[in-house]
């Protein structure tokens, strides 16, 4: 006879997998894209799917639900459980549970997929993500991207240069700033779109991966900081006194499997380094708790530390944190002209532990000496365990 105690964990489990495993994210994972004739229909009750020719699923119920309509007998739909068994007919349930656990708390990319004619010779798309790249300048001191993130958002102009340097900033229509994502075979997969009537992620291509801004180009990073757009990224660069050999990172909100993926791969190959950490630099708010335990959950798998540093101010995020302080800066960085380019000679060795955070601590208390404490950034950092996630 079963025990009770193994069914009703059973039964739990099934809940948990129907409540926060969204229909959306399996079929990403599978190859589905949404249609972008669909793309005005986020907020509708149905959202369409297409992977190939003839190949459509139709999401409803917020991600819970979903029925395929070319079914003659409209008898292919459900719940996240037939979805799979749908997409992979030879699955049980058990299969189908094992599946679903790596797939718990992930939020869909939608990611779109372009419809489009067949080019012409020498006809290029002009919705590729590489050639809108091309054909547009990077933002410079005094255009309406540059004036939109130094005046608005408060960067300075040695992030800003950095950024440019690296290839990683582009100026769009009417003062949107384009952030570059790449993949991690260097390749542009897409665009952070930000500006002060805008805010997307721009369609074609292979859509997103990761936007990386790196303290040391050119050298395996031994520390990761990863935060939820690109803006909050640079951001916590500006305040950051640990930079060296540091890949500052953005996943532009929810991720695709892919950049789960790819991100994996970064924390694997960091959790080699002697001092590998990862900061968790996500905003204060329910969004910021859940990216905080997805991440965590993916340095602890490959036995890297992590740990949260979020804004003290219950909603805030980092770009918030640096506006307030006035872009003041209470110790003198290293220039971003170095760190734009290869490290040199005169680059100060690394001096970050493994207890890096107590090392902050100390400095902070030599700060407040210096300081007033109207000066002082309105952060705080919170160290996980062995590792695990720090409290709130």
């Amino acid at each position: 006879m079963a025990d009770n105690r193994d069914i009703d964990a059973q039964r739990d489990e099934l809940a948990v997998l129907r409540d926060r495993v969204r229909c959306e994210v399996v079929l990403e994972r599978e190859g589905y894209r949404l249609d972008r004739a669909a793309t005005a229909q986020r907020s509708a009750k149905n959202l369409k799917f297409r992977r190939g020719e003839g190949e459509i699923i139709i999401v409803n119920h917020g991600g819970k639900g979903w029925w395929d309509p070319t079914n003659p007998d409209r008898s292919a739909r459900g719940d996240v459980f037939k979805l799979v068994q749908h997409l992979k007919p030879g699955l049980n349930l058990g299969h189908v549970r094992r599946e679903l656990r790596n797939l718990i708390g992930l939020e869909p990319s939608y990611e779109v997929r372009e419809r489009t004619k067949p080019a012409q010779a020498g006809q290029v798309t002009k919705r590729d993500p590489a050639w809108m790249w091309e054909h547009r300048n990077p933002p410079q001191s005094g255009s309406a991207a540059w004036r939109y993130l130094s005046e608005d958002r408060g960067l300075p102009d040695r992030v800003l240069e950095a950024a440019v340097t690296q290839n990683l900033l582009r100026e769009g229509p009417k003062g949107t700033a384009w952030f570059a994502h790449h993949d991690n075979q260097g390749s542009l997969s897409g665009m952070e779109m930000r500006g002060p009537e805008y805010r997307g992620f721009s369609t074609g291509g292979i859509g997103k991966r990761l936007f990386r801004f790196e303290a040391d180009p050119g050298t395996q990073p031994s520390r990761i900081v990863v935060a939820e757009a690109a803006i909050d990224a640079l951001s916590f660069a500006a305040m950051d006194r640990f930079s060296s050999n540091t890949l500052y990172l953005s996943t532009a909100g929810g991720m695709s499997p892919e950049s789960v993926r790819e991100l994996k791969q970064l924390l694997a190959a960091t959790a080699k380094q002697p001092e590998g950490r990862l900061v968790i630099a996500v905003d204060n708010d329910q969004q910021g708790d859940h990216y905080a335990a997805m991440f965590s959950e993916m340095a602890q798998e490959v036995g890297l530390w992590n740990g949260r540093a979020s804004p003290k101010s219950p909603g805030s995020d980092w770009n918030q944190v640096l506006r307030a302080r006035g872009n003041k800066e209470s110790v003198t960085p290293r220039p971003f002209r170095e760190l734009a380019g290869s490290a040199t000679s005169t680059t100060p060795t690394p001096q970050v532990a493994a207890g890096w955070v107590d090392d902050l601590k100390v400095r902070k208390r030599h700060q407040s000496e210096q300081v007033p404490m109207a000066a002082q950034a309105t952060s705080s950092v919170r160290r996980s365990g062995s590792p695990s996630m720090g409290g709130r």
